[in-house]
């Protein structure tokens, strides 16, 4: 376990506890404001089972799938590439966070030269070994070059210093490049009626950092970026516009979703 003595945005020991679940302590910090976890797990252990890799079928992750996972991450993950065809149509994208490679997948279809970078060695060697993606367990600053996009997909949570590894990012983008993300909402209706609950992947076991939509654009801003914008994301299982849709972009307006998605530009 490593004890964050100090807040990972500001510096600042001053803090409060807020939540305690399943003895892991959530606390405030009493300067800037940002929620982090006070004691970490060592992630190298903790994330080698984290993405299930087993039973992943790429002829399989199409809108055609029979297996309603895999048919609603292709969903998913072609409403993410539109988002970044929207900044960027083309060149080399790094998903940091890559799991098994599916959105490096989807990323190589709409035509961009695709990298990937995961702490499980388990899920970089399955996406390097099944899917022939160029993927590693190695440190950003351990790559050569420059990209013109690097995507965050629930990631960015995950840091134990967020502002030091945006600064990473940032001196990986290309001078025109763009960061792409998304992190789950503390302020989200969802999770304040759940009675602040987690589940899966989503438990502060796994989390550093709960940002709300303040603190992810002070965070973001202050590793570099001159702008930051938070962006909808509706999420559509089917593809297709229903009531579910119309609510998720609702409470996108007003920063109660229960995800938030932001790009942001060197």
């Amino acid at each position: 376990m490593t004890a964050q003595t100090h807040c990972p945005f500001c510096s600042l020991p001053r803090r409060r506890i807020i939540l305690t679940t399943d003895g892991m302590d959530l606390v405030k910090c009493r300067g800037c404001g940002l929620i982090y976890l006070k004691d970490v797990p060592d992630e190298r252990v903790l994330y080698e089972d984290y993405h299930e890799c087993t039973g992943f079928d790429p002829g399989d992750y199409s809108v055609n799938s029979v297996h309603p996972n895999l048919k609603a991450l292709w969903h998913i993950n072609q409403q993410r590439i539109e988002v970044i065809t929207r900044h960027r149509n083309s060149g080399a994208l790094l998903d940091m966070g890559c799991g098994s490679g599916a959105f490096m997948l989807t990323a190589k279809k709409a035509g961009f030269d695709v990298f990937g970078i995961d702490v499980s060695e388990k899920a970089a060697r399955f996406a390097r070994e099944e899917l022939n993606l160029n993927v590693t367990s190695k440190n950003i600053n351990e790559l050569t070059g420059q990209f013109n996009v690097i995507t965050l997909w629930h990631v960015l949570e995950h840091f134990l210093n967020p502002v030091a590894e945006l600064v990473k990012i940032h001196n990986k983008l290309c001078t025109d490049g763009v960061l792409i993300g998304e992190v789950p909402n503390w302020n989200s209706i969802k999770f304040q009626l759940s009675g602040k609950k987690w589940k899966g992947g989503n438990h502060p076991l796994y989390h550093r950092s709960f940002f709300s939509s303040q603190t992810l654009r002070k965070t973001i801003l202050k590793a570099g970026f001159s702008k930051c914008k938070l962006i909808h994301l509706p999420y559509t299982s089917s593809g297709k516009k229903g009531p579910y849709h119309f609510l998720k972009k609702a409470f996108n307006s007003i920063h109660r979703d229960a995800f938030l998605a932001f790009a942001a530009w060197k």
